[in-house]
């Protein structure tokens, strides 16, 4: 199961969705990364309870789209989440 590190958060400021580092994680994070709807939600989720089949199925039921382009959108994701040092796994 994978979450997101502690120290980053998600916050909506003006309308965006954007990722905020707190604590230790200012010292290593540059930059600002921000996610549309689906990515919020998939970011809520990382939360090291959900494996990534279940997160797929909770966006698929809510947005009512098809798992298979669900499922490789958040595999993209998170390999971008990857690459950005966000996530432990």
């Amino acid at each position: 199961m994978i979450k997101i590190k502690d120290g980053y958060i998600l916050k909506k400021v003006a309308g965006e969705n954007i990722v905020i580092a707190t604590g230790d994680a200012r010292l290593s994070f540059n930059g600002i990364i921000t996610f549309n709807e689906v990515g919020a939600e998939v970011f809520s989720r990382l939360d090291g309870t959900r494996t990534i089949s279940r997160i797929t199925d909770e966006i698929a039921a809510l947005y009512d789209a098809p798992k298979d382009v669900i499922e490789s959108d958040i595999e993209k994701l998170i390999e971008k989440m990857r690459k950005q040092g966000l996530l432990e796994e």
